[in-house]
């Protein structure tokens, strides 16, 4: 049960809410598939306005866009974006209700935006004194931690908070980091995606099914290269290149490499917008064998494959993304392993001493 259907059944859970508001987004859903605010209004949760983060509430925004919507189809209630906004900005949209409930499936990698718009809104609520309620949802990648901690020096709207790059951290709890009385209504962090458990609706326009999410958490440190991660094809974050890469040595190189069960096949495509939009590029497609655990090693030694041939790396961006200074070392593809397992210990003890206090759930 997500917290959304937690309190859809129990509306008892929010008392005296007062003028009502909803952050959320296409994901937002109930098992059946039924919007959250839909579902709260037939719960008799009077909502009066909707609010939505990056690519927009009605989900139609690329990455960094979100469409404005003056008013919601389905419900009718009038809607406001919260991203690309300041605080203050913020603050003055959020000060028109009491309490507003965030309802967003994020995807548990720290430079997702959506726990960038909950940390900006939880500052914002201070200022205003509204109440943030946070209906919790599974991480579909678990309680594992992976990556490097991210260091203060390189906070930013894709990395507001200092946790593993893959912070095994649900939103309530990641709420929680920010203000300890944070108030969350729970879910069952345990309950899977797929067949049998919760529906996946893509969270944003590039995260079409949860193989995808899992790459996602390396292949996205591909945004730091010159090379395509995939944007505007059918397999964003599984095909990567760029015009006048050796397609079929970059698949020999990453093949002879230990990255988990999976194969790179020589690849080519012209991609319909974002880096070298209608433009032929080679590059690989990522094949998936088998459910792959860790998948930072994967994106590492693909970044250090692709600058082998030539391509050129944006360290300010790769900072960003790692939360760690830029440095070549940290991309040579032989040591990609060695290097994550180091940040993963790292991420563990880190986790335990200073992210344990945040938990909601117990972990294995």
């Amino acid at each position: 049960m997500t917290g959304l259907e937690r309190l859809c059944s129990d509306p008892s859970l929010l008392p005296r809410p007062g003028r009502l508001g909803l952050l959320t987004h296409p994901a937002g859903v109930t098992r059946d598939l039924t919007p959250s605010a839909v579902a709260l209004l037939r719960a008799g949760v009077r909502l009066e306005r909707l609010y939505g983060p990056e690519h927009g509430i009605d989900g139609s925004g690329q990455a960094g866009e979100a469409p404005e919507v003056a008013t919601d189809r389905q419900t009718g209630l009038p809607t406001h974006s919260l991203y690309h906004k300041q605080i203050p900005e913020i603050a003055e949209l959020i000060a028109q209700v009491d309490t507003l409930l965030v309802d967003l499936q994020d995807v548990g990698a720290r430079f997702y935006t959506y726990v960038s718009t909950l940390v900006q809104v939880l500052e914002a609520a201070r200022q205003t004194g509204t109440r943030v309620v946070v209906l919790d949802r599974p991480n579909p990648l678990g309680s594992v931690v992976e990556g490097p901690v991210l260091e203060p020096r390189f906070r930013s709207f894709v990395g507001a908070l200092e946790v593993p790059l893959r912070h095994g951290l649900t939103l309530g709890e990641c709420a929680r980091l920010v203000n300890p009385q944070a108030h969350v209504i729970p879910c069952d962090p345990l309950e899977p995606f797929g067949y049998g458990g919760l529906p996946w609706v893509p969270p944003s326009p590039n995260l079409p099914d949860l193989e995808t999410a899992r790459l996602y958490v390396g292949t996205c440190l591909v945004e730091g290269s010159a090379a395509s991660e995939g944007r505007g094809t059918a397999l964003p974050f599984r095909l990567v290149g760029a015009p006048g890469l050796d397609a079929v040595a970059l698949a020999r190189r990453l093949n002879g490499l230990e990255l988990g069960p999976l194969r790179f096949r020589p690849a080519y495509f012209t991609p319909a917008l974002s880096k070298h939009a209608g433009q032929h590029c080679a590059g690989v497609q990522i094949h998936v064998l088998e459910p792959l655990a860790r998948a930072l090693p994967v994106g590492i030694a693909l970044v250090g494959a692709l600058a082998e041939q030539g391509l050129e790396l944006n360290p300010d961006w790769l900072q960003k993304l790692l939360g760690v200074p830029f440095e070549p070392e940290l991309f040579v593809p032989e040591k990609a392993q060695e290097r994550c397992q180091a940040w993963e210990l790292a991420a563990r003890r880190y986790a335990q001493e200073r992210l344990s206090g945040a938990w909601l759930y117990p972990r294995g």
